[in-house]
């Protein structure tokens, strides 16, 4: 999916909500690579034939027939290369119609609805009066301002009562699913006005068995399910989601493993879609090194997903930065003092794997080089020196991370392993820290 997600961006439609009965319609837009094939869909009106347009590719909406408000959820599938991405988008839909109140004949009467004045209008001689009433989706009340012919007025709530409507829809990524190889099912959600709903609790089920685990939200309202067939079956299966009260299905095929194709008992809480991904951020702690000395450390790392397994190779550049230590006497008032600091730069691979929902367990293990300066003060007022070296390192870390918001957050104990008498320090910069990190999930 990495072609699409260079070069696909968000669908959007101009403009971003209708009045049902006033407005015709809207203009879907969404860029894709070249040569790829773009459908589009909607739970409730009808989306034309999509044509290209400035690079990308747009189709006509027009709204259902219908004057009760609603939200249309909109999707756009792009394939290219093989591969299939999912676009959502909401479109809040006004219902429009006139509604009939009865107060005493001649009577003004306004309505406020969603912020909004409707009004005014006068009471026929039999106290009817028609207000034409625009009602956004997600409003169930408004207010009735009513003044009769004597200057009285009064304040009455106004019951809408709008019909409930469908705010939740699923696609899969994959054409398929295996009891070797899951599809990514993603959910979207909206809330009753139609905006994207960030908090909703998403379950997906299937009656046909297999395991579901939920990935998290990947984007507005927009949630990652993974859904593997239980073994030995074959042919279609019907998964059904469930958030915010509401219900959605659609219909999958299973089918066998391939040749070679296995499921894999080394799981991680990684997102495996796609199949590699690239991630950034810092790392930062402190601890001790076995001469006593403080440390503390701080690095940028950049991690590369190895495709299907659980691996990632790291890059780390950074600095470690050590407390005062005496060294070379074993009289205290004739010992020198040295400060350390280094730079480094190393490279290594973390193995994880999945223990709970979001939370993997992890190992690193990292090589490197450092350079490392060491700023020593001889006693008795005779003077200072600096000195630096160059020295292998090693780094060994045992934690457990956790998928937060975009991206991976970190904790982890880490050894850290270094030549004695680097640059004339009498011990090693070597020791024991405790680290937090995050990584921020690029692709």
């Amino acid at each position: 999916m990495a072609l699409i997600l260079l070069l696909a961006s968000a669908l959007a439609a101009q403009p971003a909500q209708l009045v049902l009965g006033k407005d015709a319609g809207a203009d879907l837009d969404v860029s894709a690579p070249p040569g790829a094939k773009v459908t589009f869909s909607s739970s409730v009106g009808t989306v034309g034939a999509p044509q290209p347009h400035d690079g990308g590719v747009r189709a006509r909406f027009t709204p259902p027939p219908l004057r009760a408000p609603t939200v249309a959820l909109v999707l756009a599938e792009i394939e290219a290369n093989g591969e299939r991405e999912l676009q959502w988008l909401s479109i809040p839909l006004s219902g429009s119609d006139f509604m009939e109140i009865e107060t005493r004949p001649g009577s003004e009467v306004r309505a406020l609805v969603a912020g909004r004045t409707i009004g005014p209008a006068s009471a026929d001689k039999n106290g009817v009066v028609k207000l034409p009433m625009v009602v956004p989706p997600g409003v169930r009340q408004g207010t009735l301002l009513i003044t009769d012919k004597l200057g009285n007025s009064s304040e009455k709530p106004l019951d809408l009562d709008p019909p409930p409507f469908s705010r939740i829809r699923m696609a899969s990524r994959h054409r398929s699913a295996s009891s070797a190889t899951p599809a990514e099912v993603e959910v979207f959600v909206v809330k009753p006005d139609g905006s994207p709903d960030d908090e909703a609790r998403v379950e997906v089920t299937s009656a046909a068995g297999g395991d579901t685990e939920r990935r998290g939200r990947v984007a507005p309202g927009v949630y990652l399910v993974e859904y593997m067939a239980p073994e030995g079956h074959k042919g279609p299966v019907e998964l059904t989601a469930k958030a915010s009260g509401q219900l959605a299905t659609m219909e999958l095929e299973v089918r066998p493993p391939a040749p070679g194709e296995h499921r894999s008992s080394w799981r991680s809480a990684l997102s495996p879609s796609p199949p590699w991904s690239i991630s950034a951020g810092l790392f930062a702690g402190g601890g001790a090194t076995w001469n006593g000395a403080g440390a503390g450390t701080l690095l940028a790392e950049g991690a590369l997903r190895l495709g299907e397994l659980p691996l990632e190779a790291t890059l780390d550049l950074g600095g470690s930065f050590f407390g005062t230590v005496q060294q070379y006497a074993a009289i205290p008032s004739l010992a020198e003092k040295a400060k350390a600091h280094a730079w480094l730069a190393q490279v290594g691979l973390r193995a994880s794997r999945q223990i709970a929902g979001r939370w993997d367990a992890y190992a690193s293990l990292a090589f490197g080089l450092q350079n490392q300066i060491v700023n020593r003060t001889f006693p008795g007022n005779l003077g200072t020196a600096s000195d630096s070296e160059v020295a292998p390192r090693l780094a060994f870390a045992l934690g457990a991370a956790t998928r937060l918001g975009p991206g991976r957050a970190f904790a982890q104990i880490q050894l850290d392993a270094v030549p004695h008498g680097v640059a004339n320090y009498a011990g090693t910069t070597g020791g024991l820290a405790a680290m937090v990190g995050y990584l921020l999930t690029l692709r």
